[in-house]
């Protein structure tokens, strides 16, 4: 009977995977980079990829040392195989996501002894929202979750069994602490160091770690990956590299809040309870089992009671650290979702086989799953109305000089996505219920779990790109055009607007210009030579006080500009040039016909004698590295 219980159990695995599978690489490539992050680190490997360097990462021309090396060469990997473009950048992040869903799946079923809470275990992490966003995305938390879930897994079983057994997973634990610095830094140790010795020592074992952690062994492995890249570059930049990465990014950013990335104390709770509803809800109550109802002696006897308390040390620990820390993004808290899943599954096989019920442990996840699904439903539910009602406050929020993205005027229409995940939580949230009040635990569980399946289908393969493609999409469409139609000596600017997926998706460096340097602004125009402009169809009346600039094309809230070379370079009335001296001035196009969706070209007073173009500044890469990204 249990051998056949386990056949179910593992076919529901497989089919858990195979969902996610399709969740995490469906249309991986088919929307936009996003900016900051995404756009910066596609950027970053371009740049690589152009320059042949490999150990010195690049943005825009300036050192961009926000984190080790790994992902850009995972990146870069991944992009020789599938092209430069969006899957291939993102694909080292749903593979590492899909592992990690493997793995959490595997360690529980292992544990516990059903493959069925495997199943639910897998399910808890890949079906939560925040999981597949960042495994959707070219960031480095996938990644590192990876690494820091592997290193305190193998710490674990490395302390299960006696020495003999335990020393290669003590070897595992420290290579895939190694890989993690290499992709984060100083946050991989503070994830999983302090989770280790504290599981260790209620576990009674942490002398016993201390003496068979194969420390010189473990050293060495971690040394081998690590030292090559950071000493090079240590060798490279001298303390330069110190200043920008172990002090600036990594220092500061959690003594200081950077880029506006602030949040109070308890900033992760509802991050947490929203970003892996529904199981943030199943998880609260197995976190108060695991903690004080899971004496020692049950834990002497039962694996999975042992796992319970270092899901719920692990997840504790990465609370508390990012919690601390003065900049908050809600991608940071992505290493705690693999222990929250452990904890969500241990509940929901509880329910499943009707044993979840408890005096406090049975409202607290009710009340936890109907306010979290219920904030959902009615957030979704009136984005149909909200945003036009809300657009122009939204519009008043965008500050020109650090916000990204360029809206357009008029609030998009969005009506079927919001409404269907809206429908699709509130029915999983009822159908739940329901099963429950009549004690069918085992179908009020896996409704939970495939309707958090659906949501996030329709979330991230219906609502997500429908927003990008009215926030995103524009602004690649019109840096293609404009590569295209560009010569390699044209100069392009941007004006009010920071993007760096516009410097990927042009494939060239961008001067940045803000809103109060109009004369810099000017003086660009002025050269003989094209020189485009890229800013906000907002911003249209102050580029229209520029002498010589017209407007060339615009795509919702982005625009594209230049003087009147570029213009007509534009049009296709002079070719682009192909030496390093000044092409003659263009003549004014007679008859031009514009091109199909852009805009008719609004010039203004041409200069009554243009300047011969500035001298262009060298390449800055032996310049020193930036602070923070606002002064790329």
């Amino acid at each position: 009977m249990k051998g056949k219980s386990n056949l179910k159990g593992a076919l529901a695995l497989l089919l858990v995977l195979a969902a996610a599978g399709a969740l995490f690489l469906a249309g991986l490539g088919e929307m936009a980079l996003t900016d900051r992050d995404e756009g910066e680190y596609a950027a970053a490997v371009a740049a690589m990829r152009a320059s042949g360097d490999w150990v010195v990462p690049t943005l825009n021309g300036r050192l961009y040392l926000e984190k080790p090396i790994l992902v850009y060469w995972v990146m870069a990997g991944s992009q020789a195989l599938l092209g430069p473009g969006e899957a291939g950048a993102r694909l080292p992040s749903a593979l590492a996501a899909f592992a990690l869903v493997l793995a959490v799946g595997l360690m529980v079923w292992r544990s516990g002894k059903r493959a069925s809470l495997g199943a639910l275990a897998a399910a808890a992490l890949a079906f939560s929202p925040l999981f597949v966003l960042v495994g959707r995305a070219c960031l480095t938390d996938a990644l590192l979750s990876l690494w820091t879930t592997l290193a305190l897994m193998a710490v674990f079983l490395a302390l299960e069994g006696e020495a003999p057994a335990g020393r290669k997973w003590w070897l595992i634990a420290w290579a895939a602490l190694g890989l993690g610095f290499l992709t984060k830094g100083p946050v991989a140790l503070a994830v999983v160091l302090p989770s280790a010795a504290i599981y260790a020592i209620i576990q009674g074992r942490f002398f016993l770690a201390l003496r068979s952690a194969r420390w010189l062994w473990g050293i060495l492995i971690f040394l081998v990956i690590n030292l090559p890249w950071y000493g090079l570059v240590w060798w490279k930049l001298g303390d330069r590299f110190i200043d920008a990465f172990f002090i600036s990014q990594n220092l500061r950013r959690f003594s200081e809040t950077l880029l506006g990335h602030g949040g109070g104390l308890f900033y992760y709770l509802p991050v947490l309870l929203l970003g892996a509803f529904p199981f943030a809800a199943a998880a609260l109550p197995e976190l108060g089992r695991a903690l004080f109802h899971n004496p020692r002696a049950q834990r002497e006897a039962d694996p999975l009671s042992r796992l319970h308390m270092l899901a719920a040390v692990s997840l504790l620990v990465v609370l508390v650290v990012f919690s601390l820390a003065a900049t908050k993004q809600i991608n940071y808290i992505l290493p705690a979702l693999p222990f929250l899943a452990m904890l969500a599954a241990c509940q929901m096989g509880r329910l499943a086989e009707g044993q979840a019920h408890g005096r406090l442990a049975w409202p607290v996840f009710w009340a936890a799953l109907w306010v979290s699904g219920g904030i959902l439903v009615v957030a979704l539910a009136a984005v149909p109305a909200a945003l036009p009602l809300f657009w122009d406050k939204i519009l008043g929020s965008i500050r020109f000089d650090s916000s990204e993205y360029a809206l357009p005027a008029q609030a998009p229409v969005m009506i079927l996505w919001p409404l269907l995940a809206a429908l699709t939580a509130g029915a999983g949230i009822y159908l739940a219920s329901w099963a429950a009040r009549r004690q069918h635990g085992f179908m009020a569980a896996w409704s939970l779990a495939v309707a958090s399946a659906l949501f996030c289908g329709v979330v991230f393969l219906g609502l997500l790109p429908q927003a990008a493609g009215v926030i995103q999409q524009p602004a690649k469409e019109l840096a293609q055009e404009l590569k295209r139609r560009a010569g390699e000596q044209s100069k392009v600017v941007t004006y009010g607007l920071w993007k760096p997926s516009l410097i990927f998706y042009t494939g060239r460096g961008l001067p940045r210009l803000k809103v109060e340097q109009g004369a810099e602004l000017a003086k660009e125009l002025s050269a003989a030579a094209p020189v485009y402009v890229i800013s906000r169809v907002r911003l249209t009346d102050k580029l229209g006080q520029a002498p010589g600039f017209a407007v060339l094309a615009s795509r919702e809230g982005y625009l594209v500009g230049g003087n009147q070379a570029a213009a007509a370079q534009w049009r296709g009335d002079a070719p682009p040039p192909v030496t390093l001296s000044p092409p003659p001035q263009a003549a004014p196009p007679a008859q031009a016909t514009p091109p199909k969706q852009t805009s008719p070209p609004v010039q203004a007073t041409p200069p009554e004698k243009a300047t011969p173009p500035a001298q262009s500044a060298p390449p800055e890469q032996a310049a020193p590295p930036v602070k923070d990204k606002e002064s790329l």
